[in-house]
């Protein structure tokens, strides 16, 4: 496992807020492949590999190989319950989700994440599941292009692209990374770097096609349900729109009424299931950053059942 290129981001954080240890049991909801999942095991807990990538899966069962306190199974971290039921399991005592894309899933021009190899323009976490990000350019009109660019991407000019988009697709499909990436380039004002507005893009196609906002609020909701009393989880997130749903939820459950202030009594009769861990996000110290470009971006949330 030490040999594979994806490196765990806030690795040590992760491990201290989760406190594994023997006779506990953790769900990794984004096994990847494997760095924190191993790291709980060697801390001597039990641990439930989740993720929807052949590649990941065949790493968990290669670990669960040599070590039988390691478990797989396909799936999404949206179903949490339903991965339990399936391992046997009811509650455990840690849930973590380290969100985002891999470096392999971005080294893989075949899977169509990355803007600076041509490849099919896929995006799909799982292959066998949805349609393609190609389908999506091909058939929403501008409005509805521009609509993903700006609600995933938070692209300011997402009506200016979306627009390109439409255009270019009408002399040639743009069905692929690189002719995606050319259209946008295309479009920007000269001397403007590409490299922010792809990235943009890409994310926000991503996103859409794997409904990533929506499975992981599905997650974060059914957490409370998972854990046992005292239980933590950890949510590690790589853009704002992540990050902000995930401090939002905690806010919320952390709070014994949600009711406007200016109701002299509770009348929502919500109780709070959550105490918050990290006040604010935790973020990669500069030696991390120097060493793992992508835990630049990392924001860590984690809180705690009561």
């Amino acid at each position: 496992m030490t040999s594979a290129p994806h490196v765990p981001v806030l690795l040590e954080e992760t491990i201290e807020l989760l406190q594994p240890r023997p006779g506990r049991r953790y769900v990794d909801g984004t096994f990847g492949f494997g760095g924190h999942a191993t790291a709980l095991l060697d801390a001597g807990a039990e641990v439930l590999g989740l993720d929807l990538d052949d590649r990941a899966l065949a790493t968990c069962r290669d670990l669960a190989a040599a070590r039988p306190e390691c478990h797989c199974h396909y799936g999404s971290f949206r179903d949490l319950s339903g991965a339990l039921a399936a391992c046997g399991w009811r509650r455990v005592d840690g849930v973590l989700l380290d969100l985002g894309v891999n470096s392999l899933q971005l080294d893989d021009p075949e899977l169509g994440f990355s803007y600076r190899a041509d490849g099919p323009l896929d995006l799909r976490f799982d292959r066998e599941q949805g349609r393609p990000a190609a389908a999506l350019v091909a058939e929403l009109d501008e409005t509805a292009l521009a609509d993903i660019f700006w609600k995933w991407g938070e692209e300011r000019a997402s009506r200016r692209l979306a627009r390109a988009v439409v255009r270019a697709r009408a002399e040639e499909p743009v069905d692929t990374t690189g002719r995606l990436a050319a259209v946008i380039t295309d479009t920007l004002p000269r001397g403007v770097k590409p490299m922010p507005t792809l990235s943009r893009v890409f994310q926000a196609l991503r996103i859409a096609v794997n409904e990533e906002l929506e499975a992981l609020d599905e997650a974060v909701e059914s957490l409370p349900g998972v854990l046992n009393a005292g239980g933590r989880f950890v949510v590690i997130a790589y853009h704002s729109l992540e990050d902000r749903l995930v401090k939002r939820f905690i806010d919320r459950e952390r709070k014994d009424c949600l009711c406007p202030t200016e109701l002299p009594v509770c009348a929502c009769k919500h109780a709070r299931s959550l105490r918050r861990l990290t006040r604010g996000a935790v973020k990669a110290g500069p030696d991390e950053a120097a060493r793992n470009p992508r835990s630049r971006s990392a924001r860590l949330r984690a809180a705690e059942r009561l």
